[in-house]
C-alpha cells in the first residue's frame, strides 16, 4: 500500500471520487488521487487503484473530471439568522453589491414607503455611505418626511449602525430618556434629543426589534434560504455571532431535518446579566455529527471603520468622506466598554468555561481587549481559543502578543477587496491603510487564522477570501495593498477550512480530508493550489457536501 493512501473501513464505499486534484490540506500528501466515503466519513484517501479496492457494486462513482476536491470551507464569523431576516425574499436589499449609489437607495425607500400600508413598517439593509455614490446618512427629520405614516429603519451594511424615524423609534420605545445599552449607544445631538441613529447591536437590536413581526412567522423558511447561499458558496460549517434564545430554537428546528444543509456554532451575545449568571456554562462537548451546538460567548470593543467608531492610535484622515461620516478632524474613534467593563465580562465568561470571541478593529482597542483576556485567562488552563473578530488595524507586535496568550484571530479580508481603495485614499491613508488586515504578520507571529465574510456584509464568498489574501488587491483600482502581507496559496486555503474549523474546535472532526473525519466536501471548477493568483476568483463552485450528502449544485457521477 502506498504511503499516501489512508484507509479506515474495509467494507464497500458509498461514494468513491476520482478524475481530478483532491486537495487534502493534510501536510503528509497535499494532494492525492482518490477518496472514498463511508457512512458520512472520510474512509479512505490516496492512489485511485488502492481507493477503488473500497469500491462495490453499489458505491456511486463521481468522475470529477478534472475538478478539485477539497475540504468543504468553513465560515468561522457569520451571522445566518441576520442573513435570513435582512437578505431573504422579499427583503428590500441596499447593500451597495445591489444598490450601488445614494439615489438608488432614496428610490428604493420611496418605492418601499409606496407599497407599504398606513402603519405597516418598513425595512432596508445595507446602505454604506463610503461604496455608494452620493449617499447622505439618514436623519430621524429625514426618514419623518420620507416615511411619515410608516415606521422605518435602514441598518448599515456594516451592522453597526441604524436610522431609524420618530414612529419606529416609539414603536420600540426609545425615547430621549432611555438608557443606552451596554456597550451600545442611542445617538443624541447636543440637545439631547434622538438623531436616529442606533450604534451597535444591543441598541439595533431594541430598535428592530417590533419589525420581528414581519418576518418572525417565515423565519425557518428564511433561514433555509440563508443555508442555500452558504452551501452554494462551499460552505458546510458556519457560525452565529449573535446567537440567543430565539435563534437557538430555530437553529435546533433545522438541524433535526434530514434535509439540513449547514452545520452552526453559535456564540451567544455577552450580556452583564450572562456574566453573572452562575448558570450559564457550556454543555458536553459538541462533536461534529451535532448540526447545532452552542460554544462561545461574543463581545464589541469597538464599531466599525465605515461608522468611524473604531479605537485606533492614529487618526483618520480629514476628507470629503470623513466629513460627510460625520467626523470631526483628528478622530480616533472610542470603546464600546471601558476597560474595567470588558475584563469583568472576559474573566466571568472564562470563568464560566466559555470560548469568547471579541469584535475588534482599532489598534489601540485591540490592546484593551487583549489586556482584558491576559487577565481573564491567568485563572484558567482550559485550551478556550479566545478570539480576536476583524483585526482589521492589529500590528504585528500585538498579533505576537495574542499568540503568546494562546489568542487566535480572524480577518474579515475582504475589506481589502471591496473597501481598499476607501482604506487608504479616504479614511486611514497608505501607511495604515496599506497594512490592513495584516495576515502575513498574523501567520508570521505563529498564529492560526481564518478568514469570514461576517453575515450580510459581504456576499458569502471564501473562494473570493482566499484570492484576497494572495493578491491584496483592491477591486476599483487593482492596487495592492501591502504586498508583504500577501499569503501563499496552501496558507490561504488553510484559513478557509482547517484552521477556521481549529477556531471552532472542530479540526479533529473536519477542515482537511483525512480517514474518520467528516465527509464536508466541496468540489471546484479547478484546482487553486495551481492557478495564476489573479484568476483564483474565476473558479467556481460546483457541488458542496456535508457528511457525504450533496447540499448544493447538479447531481454528480
Amino acid at each position: 500500500m502506498s504511503d499516501r493512501t489512508y484507509v479506515v473501513s474495509s467494507g464497500a464505499a458509498d461514494i468513491i471520487f476520482t478524475g481530478g486534484p483532491i486537495v487534502t490540506v493534510a501536510d503528509a500528501a497535499p494532494e492525492v488521487e482518490a477518496l472514498a466515503v463511508t457512512g458520512g466519513r472520510i474512509s479512505a484517501v490516496g492512489t485511485e487503484s488502492e481507493v477503488l479496492a473500497q469500491r462495490g457494486p453499489g458505491t456511486m462513482m463521481v468522475d470529477l473530471r478534472g475538478r478539485a476536491l477539497l475540504p468543504a470551507f468553513v465560515e468561522p464569523h457569520s451571522h445566518p439568522s441576520q442573513i435570513a431576516a435582512a437578505l431573504a425574499p422579499p427583503a428590500v436589499d441596499v447593500r451597495p453589491f445591489t444598490v450601488p449609489t445614494g439615489d438608488g437607495v432614496t428610490a428604493a425607500l420611496a418605492a418601499a414607503v409606496a407599497a407599504a400600508k398606513p402603519g405597516e413598517p418598513i425595512l432596508l439593509y445595507g446602505i454604506d455611505v463610503l461604496l455608494q455614490t452620493g449617499l447622505t446618512l439618514p436623519t430621524v427629520q429625514s426618514l419623518d418626511a420620507a416615511a411619515p405614516a410608516n415606521p422605518v429603519v435602514l441598518v448599515s451594511n456594516s451592522g453597526h449602525a441604524a436610522y431609524a424615524n420618530t414612529a419606529a423609534l416609539t414603536q420600540a420605545g426609545i425615547t430621549r430618556d432611555t438608557p443606552n445599552p451596554p456597550g451600545a449607544e442611542y445617538v443624541r445631538g447636543p440637545d439631547g434629543a434622538l438623531t436616529g441613529e442606533a450604534r451597535e447591536a444591543a441598541a439595533i437590536l431594541t430598535l428592530t426589534e417590533p419589525l420581528k413581526t414581519m418576518v418572525s412567522g417565515a423565519m425557518p423558511d428564511r433561514l433555509r434560504w440563508a443555508y442555500a447561499q452558504l452551501a452554494a458558496a462551499g460552505y458546510a460549517t458556519a457560525s452565529e455571532h449573535t446567537g440567543s434564545d430565539d435563534s437557538g430554537t430555530l437553529y435546533a428546528t433545522l438541524a433535526a431535518d434530514p434535509n439540513c444543509a449547514l452545520r452552526i456554532r453559535s456564540y451567544t451575545m455577552g450580556t452583564p446579566e450572562l456574566a453573572a449568571d452562575p448558570a450559564n456554562v457550556p454543555g458536553q462537548g459538541v462533536a461534529a455529527d451535532a448540526l447545532y451546538g452552542v460554544i462561545g460567548m461574543k463581545l464589541w470593543a469597538d464599531g466599525s471603520p465605515w461608522q468611524g467608531n473604531i479605537f485606533t492610535t492614529f487618526p483618520y484622515l480629514t476628507t470629503e468622506a470623513t466629513v460627510r461620516m460625520g467626523l470631526e478632524p483628528h478622530h480616533h474613534g472610542g470603546m464600546n466598554y471601558t476597560a474595567e467593563q470588558l475584563t469583568q465580562l472576559a474573566t466571568a465568561f472564562v470563568g464560566q468555561g466559555w470560548q469568547p470571541a471579541c469584535h475588534v478593529h482599532g489598534d489601540a482597542a485591540v490592546d484593551v481587549v487583549l489586556d482584558a483576556y491576559e487577565k481573564a485567562l491567568a485563572h484558567t488552563s482550559a485550551d478556550l481559543r479566545p478570539r480576536l473578530e476583524h483585526c482589521g488595524a492589529m500590528r504585528p507586535d500585538q498579533f505576537a502578543r495574542a499568540a503568546r496568550l494562546g489568542v487566535t484571530v480572524s480577518f474579515f479580508i475582504e475589506h481589502l477587496y471591496y473597501w481598499g481603495d476607501v482604506l487608504i485614499d479616504e479614511l486611514f491613508g497608505p501607511e495604515h491603510g496599506a497594512h490592513w488586515m495584516a495576515a502575513k504578520s498574523a501567520l508570521d507571529a505563529g498564529l492560526r487564522i481564518s478568514f469570514h465574510n461576517d453575515g450580510t456584509v459581504t456576499p458569502p464568498d471564501p473562494i473570493g477570501n482566499i484570492a484576497t489574501a494572495v493578491t491584496r488587491t483592491a477591486r476599483g483600482s487593482g492596487r495592492v495593498l501591502g504586498a508583504d502581507q500577501c499569503l501563499d496559496i496552501d496558507a490561504a486555503i488553510k484559513a478557509q477550512t482547517l484552521d477556521a474549523a481549529w477556531q471552532l474546535h472542530l479540526d479533529h472532526e473536519i477542515g482537511s480530508l483525512e480517514p474518520g473525519k467528516s465527509a464536508d466536501l466541496v468540489v471546484l471548477s479547478g484546482n487553486p493550489r495551481t492557478r495564476r493568483p489573479e484568476s483564483l476568483r474565476e473558479l467556481t463552485v460546483e457541488a458542496t457536501y456535508l457528511r457525504g450528502r450533496q447540499t448544493f449544485g447538479e447531481p454528480l457521477t
